[in-house]
């Protein structure tokens, strides 16, 4: 084997393997939205969607409620903000929002 060729052989290889790159990406997951008016089956960006973001963000500026605070008024109330979000009374999306707002309005 002659020299010159070798030299040539091993340039090439040299020159091919400093063109070559790895690229990795990562990818990330969007976090699950899990916020009560999806759950209830609002689309964000609908008028509904705004319309229970904004109830809801008042509920929670106004905090739980105090000990002696009835079970009953409890129920009454949560189930009187779902109303009011125009949820229909015996829909699965109405039940959901119940137990929602009566775990929010139950004394920690």
């Amino acid at each position: 084997m002659n020299y010159r060729g070798l030299c040539v052989a091993v340039c090439a290889g040299i020159l091919a393997a400093a063109c070559s790159t790895t690229e990795t990406r990562t990818i990330v997951a969007a976090p699950p939205i899990d916020d009560s008016c999806t759950s209830y089956g609002y689309q964000p960006g609908t008028e509904g969607y705004r319309v229970c973001v904004d109830r809801e963000a008042a509920a929670r500026r106004r905090g739980r409620m105090n000990a002696t605070y009835a079970r009953e008024r409890i129920v009454g109330d949560s189930q009187d903000a779902c109303a009011s979000y125009g949820l229909v009374r015996g829909t699965d999306r109405y039940d959901r929002c119940v137990q929602r707002e009566i775990s929010y309005r139950n004394p920690a």
